[in-house]
């Protein structure tokens, strides 16, 4: 598998196998925060990136 990330200049360049592409808001649950998401992807790896 190759993984290529570039972050240049307030851009970033991702280079993987996408299965999906979700956008949502960081919900408060406690002393932490969750992001909600569907049951397929439990157990997967994800990028969460956080814009200003």
């Amino acid at each position: 598998m190759v993984r290529k990330i570039t972050i240049t200049k307030k851009r970033v360049l991702m280079e993987d196998e996408i299965e999906a592409v979700g956008e949502g808001v960081v919900k408060r649950i406690g002393n932490g925060a969750m992001i909600l998401s569907s049951k397929k992807h439990i157990g997967k790896k994800v990028y969460i990136l956080v814009r200003k």
